[in-house]
């Protein structure tokens, strides 16, 4: 801003000139407006300034110190994730290299399937079955998994052709009770078939026998404790 001569006159009387010496009180209220605006925005400047500076320290100091991800430019999700701690390792706690994890997947799918596999035939064989064993591999994490099982079937005759035949069809259901059941499941399976027709056989002699005989000698036939005449073979352990 300046501050213009004005000149001029009314009824003889001149005005004084106005200049920067001017010491009207008019000039001096001017002069004092003018030096105050200037400092004013000075002020607000240097003001504006420091703030931008300082939010600018602020946000670099919460980057360096509160998201320390920032600073190596990768999101923490990422680092997370490379971090998994449930993935397998080795036991010496090393991460598996992806053929090793590739191995460990398969040998747990064949783990559950070699236990399911058994489960169905203790299952389905009930007292004549016994407890499973099991085949064991290490795995690349230093795990143990079952690779291969079986389960003791006894197949026996019992006293009467009916209580063999009884077992024989128990037996035969325990080796085929698994979805997929193995070449030995099948061979066992095909030895209670054979039992039992044996035991059918056996069943309808007797019966035709039984119709010639009279009240008493079948009374003393079904008192004689026939499981006495136990033959050796009669009791075969094998495994499904």
């Amino acid at each position: 801003m300046s501050i213009s001569s004005i000149s001029g006159g009314y009824g003889g009387y001149t005005l004084p000139v106005h200049g920067a010496n001017c010491q009207c009180p008019a000039c001096q209220q001017l002069r004092a407006d003018a030096s105050i605006v200037p400092a004013a925005n000075a002020d607000s400047s240097q003001s504006n300034s420091a703030n931008t500076v300082s939010g600018a320290s602020q946000s670099g100091s919460a980057d360096k110190q509160g998201n320390p991800d920032s600073q190596n430019g990768k999101p923490a999700a990422s680092q997370t994730q490379n971090a998994n701690p449930a993935a397998p390792k080795a036991p010496d706690g090393k991460p598996l290299n992806d053929a090793q994890q590739k191995e460990v997947t398969e040998l747990k799918a064949r783990d559950t399937d070699v236990r399911r596999h058994e489960a169905a035939h203790q299952a389905a064989g009930g007292s004549l079955a016994g407890a499973a064993s099991f085949t064991y591999e290490q795995g690349p994490d230093g795990k143990q998994y079952a690779i291969g099982g079986e389960v003791p079937i006894q197949l026996s005759r019992g006293s009467t052709p009916q209580q063999t035949i009884q077992n024989a069809e128990t037996v035969r259901a325990a080796a085929l009770a698994p979805a997929d059941p193995s070449g030995q499941d099948r061979a066992v399976a095909a030895e209670a078939s054979q039992v039992e027709q044996q035991a059918r056989q056996a069943e309808l002699t007797q019966q035709n026998g039984n119709s010639k005989l009279s009240p008493l000698e079948k009374a003393q036939k079904a008192s004689a404790p026939e499981g006495s005449q136990t033959q050796p073979g009669q009791h075969i352990d094998t495994y499904a």
